[in-house]
């Protein structure tokens, strides 16, 4: 494991040295108090039991210690630098709204930084997953007609939910596929896959396996490029499995066995 990457299932994360976690939990939050409070609570008897300690140690928080927090993250719009954790983290959570940006909307939500700054004396924060640049410009104008108070309200929920999916990712779960040709009895090798939404992309190995780490529940799709595999005869040259997780609690195996003219799912194990 290295800092700002994931942790080998909650059995690592239960089991590492105070220290090393500690640098772990600190890339996740820069309050010192949230990480003390998920290292307190330690062992974990599962995932979910882990993400509800990390949202009570964010509820917790006083506003000194959201303000330690808020000094890890950069200027909405502005690209995190260097090569610690929490600019990998950044550099994520924005990547969205970088590649939806223009010049025209990066310029505005500069501006609307600087006024927001000027008015609360402190970076705005917003959860920036999957927002575009426009999505985020827009929340930050209606929230410069919040007042102080209000707004570190909502300064504290957004640290929280970004602290939250950060943890999910520190420590996630897994979803497995083994592609097996039917025809020849052997592994399906140098398949590539992509894991949607994420758009993960990897190719199986040489067992015809591949693992693709996973953050939350929801709905995913395995996308298979077999027509390299199967030749140009070949009546399916993709393959699409839909599935859903509710429980981030276990880890998610689906195969797929492959002909020529079909294939076949199924959850495994």
């Amino acid at each position: 494991m290295t800092t700002g990457g994931y942790v080998d299932g909650l059995g690592e994360f239960n089991s590492l040295p105070a220290e090393r976690l500690t640098r772990e939990l600190t890339a996740v939050c820069a309050a010192p108090a949230w990480g003390a409070a998920v290292l307190a609570g330690r062992p974990y008897a599962s995932r979910t039991d882990l993400l509800a300690a990390a949202d009570a140690a964010s509820a917790a928080l006083t506003w000194d210690d959201v303000l330690q927090g808020l000094s890890a993250h950069p200027r909405i719009g502005e690209r995190a630098q260097g090569d610690t954790a929490e600019a990998a983290w950044s550099r994520r959570e924005q990547s969205t709204a970088a590649q939806t940006a223009d010049d025209v909307t990066r310029a505005e939500l500069v501006a609307a930084n600087r006024a927001y700054e000027e008015k609360f004396g402190h970076v705005f924060l917003i959860f920036a997953s999957g927002r575009s640049q426009a999505e985020i410009l827009a929340a930050a104008r209606e929230r410069l007609s919040s007042d102080p108070a209000a707004e570190q309200r909502v300064v504290a929920g957004e640290l929280g939910k970004i602290a939250r999916l950060r943890l999910a990712r520190l420590v996630p779960f897994h979803v497995s596929t083994h592609v097996l040709d039917t025809v020849t009895g052997a592994p399906a090798t140098g398949v590539p896959v992509t894991l949607q939404p994420s758009g993960a992309p990897g190719v199986t190995d040489g067992d015809g396996r591949l693992r693709f780490d996973v953050a939350e529940a929801g709905d995913y799709r395995l996308e298979f490029d077999v027509a390299a595999h199967l030749g140009p005869d070949a009546f399916f040259p993709s393959a699409t499995v839909t599935f859903r997780i509710a429980d981030t609690d276990r880890n998610y195996h689906v195969p797929l066995l492959l002909s020529r003219f079909g294939y076949t799912t199924y959850r495994g194990s």
